[in-house]
């Protein structure tokens, strides 16, 4: 039977991913998709994509800032970011980082509980803590984790909680009681519905992050026509598309030019699947490979070789679909006038709003040109280089597998 101990893999979650606050449920007997489904995620009117796709915790924990970024800046109050993963068949884990409540707040869980069972717990980054187990609707028990208020409800789950051990009546503690509540309430979650998260879901499994509406709302929003108060050229709608375009996977040519005199020029085949699967090729074949993991493959002497450094790349790939970067101390979207106006232009057929920007980190001012469509940056210019995508292909289906060596 599972006790603390067979969840003591967490504790390097608890110190980043869960170090600004968790929530968790496990909801037996309804898939992901239904979940979402019931929770309204589903039910977006708006031209902004509301799901995303993560693999692994450490994804997801980054994944959900974003896509609450990306709600915020399209215009919705009033939601809330969730992840959900399958485990044991047609069964859901829920997680919610960065600081969230929504799998122990009643109001907001209520579409799941009826004729079901659920589990949930919950731990702030103040260390305020709560364990609720739901049956058809009705509390079974709560409590909170470190033991500083009693047990409601059936009796029973104190039996259990002495059991599973860590929950603030952890007899191996060295410090504090409920140094391990953490580990202990996912061990009684298991305990309860027979259901366990295991390390290989949380290192690499696969989770759909959705917006989610608050409480009785809807994620249909009411904006005014485009065309007179948001024209597509104007840097707050730009900033947005190129924000929402981090999710987009893509396939293309890059190019990197250089004055004359200088290093010679570079040209690439990529290929790039949000976030940090990364090929690249040239003539000589597949030169270059990162996968989820970010760990990486180098080619030497025609041979893929596994490497964590003594390699270079004469072209970064991110350095320009992930221009941000170029800015570490600003909000991207904060970087010029919202109403500015970029100057119509064309890349390789496509076109494009191009914008002068502010001093970057090295202190060298550039123009970057960004696709009218899809707000993907198509060219970045300095006085050292300019960088330029050309044959450009957008969501394409590529397996994971590809952006790993052998």
């Amino acid at each position: 039977m599972p006790t603390y101990h067979d969840y003591l893999w967490l504790q390097p979650y608890l110190d980043k991913q869960f170090a600004f606050g968790y929530c968790a449920a496990v909801i037996p007997g309804r898939s992901p998709v239904e979940v979402l489904s019931l929770l309204g995620a589903e039910s977006s009117q708006s031209d902004l994509d509301m799901h995303s796709e993560a693999v692994g915790v450490a994804e997801v924990s980054e994944v959900e800032l974003d896509l609450v970024e990306h709600a915020v800046a399209g215009g919705f109050g009033g939601v809330h970011v969730v992840a959900v993963a399958a485990i044991d068949g047609d069964n859901t884990l829920l997680i919610q980082l960065n600081g969230g409540s929504f799998a122990v707040t009643e109001a907001l869980m209520r579409p799941l509980l009826p004729e079901h069972e659920v589990v949930a717990h919950y731990l702030g980054v103040n260390a305020d803590s709560q364990f609720i187990w739901w049956l058809n609707g009705e509390r079974v028990a709560h409590f909170e984790l470190f033991g500083s208020g009693p047990v409601i409800g059936d009796a029973r789950v104190v039996d259990l909680i002495w059991e599973v051990g860590g929950i603030g009546i952890d007899d191996d503690a060295q410090n504090e009681p409920g140094e391990h509540a953490v580990q202990g309430a996912f061990a009684l979650a298991e305990r309860i519905t027979g259901l366990a998260a295991t390390a290989e879901l949380f290192e690499a499994g696969p989770f759909t992050v959705a917006v989610v509406p608050a409480e009785g709302r809807t994620l249909r929003v009411d904006r005014p026509a485009a065309s007179m108060q948001n024209p597509p050229s104007r840097w707050r709608q730009v900033a947005r598309r190129y924000k929402a375009a981090e999710r987009i996977p893509l396939h293309g040519m890059i190019s990197k030019e250089r004055p004359s005199g200088g290093r010679p020029s570079a040209q690439l085949e990529f290929w790039f699947k949000p976030r940090s699967c990364i090929q690249l090729a040239d003539d000589g074949g597949v030169l270059f490979l990162q996968n989820r993991q970010k760990q990486t493959w180098f080619r030497t002497d025609t041979v893929l070789e596994r490497r964590s450094g003594g390699y270079s790349l004469d072209i970064h790939v991110t350095q320009l679909l992930q221009i941000h970067r170029a800015w570490p101390d600003s909000r991207f979207a904060d970087l010029l006038p919202p109403d500015m106006a970029g100057r119509a232009v064309e890349i390789n057929g496509r076109s494009a709003w191009e914008f002068e920007m502010p001093p970057d980190w090295a202190g060298l001012d550039s123009t970057v040109a960004f696709d009218a469509e899809t707000g993907i940056p198509l060219r970045w210019k300095n006085k050292t280089c300019t960088h330029e995508i050309s044959d450009l292909e957008t969501g394409i289906d590529l397996d994971d597998h590809f952006f790993t060596g052998p």
